[in-house]
């Protein structure tokens, strides 16, 4: 299924240069950086993970790179650009005009921490997973749509009487595994995903890893993921970004990097993954 066709897209998929984000004072706290001078590139058909303990700045990057951060002459935005710029499909994100944002996210597919609970619940699933096509295409083979969406599905052992369920009639996993199929319905070229596996139980993990592997496979997209389930980073991610109260202290190959002895910050943090994998109850 191709909605919309992209125009050349630009290799590397995504290009950070000296960024620096930052929120302002906000309801008596204090301005504070969130990011200080990271630079990456993600090409077409890597995968990078973003690593880091709490408030390391994971969130805050992936929220920018999907466009749903604003430059810093937006005022109405919190986040902001304090220095360099991110390129994302060959557009610049810092200072994007509405129009040239609006064709760079039709291409990226981003899926925010909250998003399993932000499903609109006066929509069955079917519309909700129809939804982002629907709102960005008049026209589209909806047999092709609803094979997709089919195996999508068995990927992650969703029933298909489940397309006709809302919401509510749904476990926290299952809301997670709809919304991970949702992110992708617009076949994007570039994915972003604060972690995907939040939620689901052990058992339901491997799905997801498998449909995420299914998808870079065949879309050739580049991908950033924030995870801390250990499983899948090492089922997925070609490299991984280290990043500590929001500067990059890591960077490298997935094994490589856990065993830097050189950093004690990144050890501690490889053992942690390891040890704990997920600390939450999924059902």
């Amino acid at each position: 299924m191709t909605v919309i066709e992209p125009e050349r897209l630009a290799d590397p998929a995504v290009r950070v240069s000296d960024l620096t984000l930052g929120y302002p004072a906000h309801a008596g706290g204090v301005a504070h950086s969130a990011i200080e001078g990271v630079d990456f590139t993600v090409r077409r058909g890597e995968v990078r993970a973003l690593l880091g303990e709490s408030g390391s700045g994971k969130s805050s990057l992936l929220q920018f790179l999907a466009g749903q951060g604003r430059s810093a002459g937006d005022r109405k935005a919190r986040l902001r650009v304090l220095s360099g710029d991110a390129t994302v499909l060959g557009v610049p994100m810092r200072g994007a005009g509405k129009r040239q944002l609006l064709r760079a996210t039709a291409h990226i597919g981003y899926l925010a921490q909250g998003a399993a609970a932000a499903l609109p619940a006066e929509m069955n699933v079917g519309d909700i997973l129809m939804q982002p096509i629907t709102e960005r295409a008049k026209n589209f083979d909806r047999g092709e749509v609803g094979e997709q969406i089919a195996q999508m599905m068995d990927l992650l052992a969703l029933p298909l009487t489940k397309l006709q369920e809302y919401p509510y009639e749904l476990s926290k996993g299952q809301r997670q595994r709809v919304a991970v199929i949702r992110s992708l319905m617009l076949e994007p070229a570039v994915y972003l995903a604060d972690e995907p596996t939040l939620g689901v139980d052990a058992s339901g993990r491997p799905g997801i890893v498998e449909l995420l592997s299914w998808y870079r496979e065949r879309s050739g997209a580049a991908m950033i993921l924030v995870s801390h389930d250990i499983a899948m980073l090492e089922a997925l991610v070609d490299e991984v970004l280290v990043l500590q109260q929001g500067r990059l202290v890591g960077e490298g190959n997935i094994n490589e990097i856990f065993r830097n002895e050189d950093h004690s910050y990144v050890r501690q943090l490889a053992q942690a993954l390891r040890a704990t994998a997920y600390d939450e109850i999924a059902d």
